[in-house]
C-alpha cells in the first residue's frame, strides 16, 4: 500500500495519475477502498466512517487486508488553525492518528507539494 499526503490543491492527484499510470480516481467509499487501484479524499471517508459510528481502525485493517496494494490519497489537515467546534477538531485528530497508522503499515509514504512527490518512507 501506498500512501499519499499533502495540502488541500497541492497536487496529490495528478501525481498519483502520471507516476502510476492511473486514469481516474474515485472518492474514498466503503466500495471504492475495497476494490480500486486508488482513492482520494480519505481524511472525508474518516468524517463519514466518524458519522456513521464505525470502527475506523477495523475498517482501514480491512481495506489492507482486501486491497493491500491501493494508493491511498488524503489532505493534510493537521496544520494551521485548530477548529473551535468540538466535532471538527475530534475528526481532525482522528484523521492525525489514523494517517498514523497507514503510515505505518504503508510500503510508501510519499508527501506532495506543488506537484512534486517527496518519499518520506
Amino acid at each position: 500500500m501506498r500512501f499519499v499526503i499533502g495540502g488541500k490543491n497541492s497536487g496529490k492527484s495528478a501525481f498519483v495519475k502520471n507516476k502510476y499510470g492511473i486514469a481516474d480516481i474515485p472518492q474514498a467509499d466503503y466500495d471504492t477502498v475495497m476494490t480500486e487501484r486508488a482513492v482520494k479524499d480519505f481524511h472525508l471517508f474518516i468524517r463519514k466512517m466518524m458519522e456513521d459510528n464505525r470502527d475506523i481502525r477495523s475498517v482501514t485493517d480491512k481495506m489492507l487486508a482486501e486491497n493491500p496494494d491501493i494508493i491511498i490519497i488524503s489532505d493534510e489537515i493537521g496544520y494551521g488553525v485548530v477548529p473551535m467546534d468540538k466535532a471538527d477538531r475530534e475528526w481532525r485528530e482522528c484523521v492525525g492518528r489514523i494517517s498514523c497508522y497507514i503510515a505505518e503499515n504503508a510500503e510508501k509514504v510519499i508527501r506532495v507539494i506543488c506537484g512534486i512527490g517527496n518519499i518520506i518512507k
